[in-house]
């Protein structure tokens, strides 16, 4: 369908001259389905749908309603209700600045709250950071959170999605470091990783860059959840970490990788100095403006007096703080050996044993055992299924520690 301009002003007052562009304009806004035309002096005027303009008359008998043709501009007041429903339709579809974002108070209400990936850590499309000094562990604590945010079981006592995430971790420094770290996580639980995948090469987080184009293609088509970049400085190299402008840059590139793809980021990043001791503050090297784009800032300390390693949540905007305790347990990583044939060995966070209580001391109960040490008792004490409950009543264990006897037993089993 085509419209068809008004050839000439002829006949018109300037009152209606007026009118009939503001009918033309209506028409524009609203209707750009119909085809737009040039009248003969290459003047914009009103334009209406028919197959050719005709001079009607107001007496003139129409057939199946008005065609919008020369006779409506001429007569206005004959096509106000269509033009009220046009106005109307338009305003009831059309895309409010800000759509999704403008809230008066009722629709705030109603408003949906951050989801959970992992209770009191992260959020399903916000952007995060893990801080800690060299050798905090800090990458142990992303490959054990990623595990279980991958399994769909609680991390240490909180709470992750039931069904599981997908998870992406950035290894920087390449693979031959988190091979063997997983591995050990993968023996000391007794089964697999699961949905969780591993990118082992630095990405500059560069919006023009072909890698950084490559990566949103591939959080999209693997549906990730949760990408982890190990480390910060591996991923902006060349970015002057101290400038707030620069620091600022990473974080507009990072806000609009969770706009585009829906996913949540997480840098892995170097505090200032060693505070590898109870009591000191943390705080993550560079820019200050970085930590206020945060939704969640995690420290990791290692005190070097306990060998306890401590996860903690220094900021999080819709949270009060969490805390997570947890000691590193140095395990052979069974079948696999090193260059010179000795058993590899990594280290596999664990819940720390409790406490005697009243004896004064702040030793453990019992020393560190391993699953296989656990596993081993278990055998030698019961004839009984390696049930949980079972574990749990023949070692005496918490229930956690029960649930990876139980299942180290069952895989070995299998």
């Amino acid at each position: 369908m085509t419209l068809v301009g008004l050839q000439t002003y002829d006949g018109l007052t300037e009152e209606d001259k007026k009118l009939s562009d503001k009918i033309f304009d209506v028409y524009r806004r609203n209707r750009p389905d119909l085809v737009l035309t040039f009248n003969p002096e290459n003047i914009l005027r009103p334009y209406h749908c028919g197959q050719e303009a005709v001079e009607m008359e107001l007496g003139d008998e129409w057939k199946e309603g008005h065609h919008h043709e020369y006779w409506c501009s001429r007569w206005p007041d004959e096509i106000k209700d269509e033009i009220r429903e046009i106005l109307a339709d338009h305003k009831a579809q059309r895309n409010p600045p800000f759509k999704d974002f403008w809230h008066d108070s009722d629709s705030l209400d109603n408003a949906k709250p951050l989801t959970p990936l992992l209770e009191g850590f992260y959020y399903r499309k916000t952007c995060n950071r893990i801080v800690g000094h060299s050798a905090s562990m800090k990458s142990f604590v992303v490959l054990d959170q990623s595990a279980h945010m991958g399994w769909g079981e609680p991390w240490h006592g909180y709470r992750v999605q039931p069904e599981g995430i997908k998870v992406l971790i950035v290894v920087a420094e390449g693979a031959e470091g988190i091979r063997k770290r997983k591995l050990a996580l993968e023996q000391h639980y007794g089964r697999k990783m699961e949905n969780v995948y591993f990118l082992t090469r630095a990405i500059q987080i560069n919006p023009d860059s072909a890698d950084w184009h490559n990566l949103k293609t591939a959080i999209r088509d693997f549906a990730i959840d949760l990408v982890f970049f190990d480390t910060q400085a591996r991923c902006t190299v060349g970015v002057e970490e101290n400038s707030n402008r620069e620091m600022g840059q990473v974080i507009k590139t990072l806000d609009s990788l969770i706009a585009e793809t829906g996913v949540s980021v997480c840098l892995v990043h170097h505090s200032t100095g060693d505070q590898s001791t109870t009591g000191n503050t943390l705080k993550g090297r560079g820019a200050n403006s970085v930590k206020a784009a945060l939704q969640s800032e995690i420290f990791v300390k290692r005190d070097r007096r306990t060998n306890l390693v401590t996860v903690e949540t220094d900021k999080s905007k819709d949270d009060a703080p969490s805390k997570v305790t947890l000691e590193p347990l140095v395990r052979e990583v069974g079948g696999f050996t090193n260059y010179w044939g000795d058993p590899e060995t990594s280290v596999v966070l664990v819940s720390p044993l409790p406490k005697v209580k009243g004896d004064g001391t702040n030793e453990p109960a019992r020393g560190p055992e391993a699953v296989e040490t656990l596993a081993a008792r278990f055998n030698d004490q019961a004839s009984d299924r390696p049930t949980v409950d079972n574990v749990m009543r023949t070692l005496s264990i918490s229930r956690k520690r029960a649930q990876e006897v139980s299942r180290y037993l069952k895989a070995e089993a299998a």
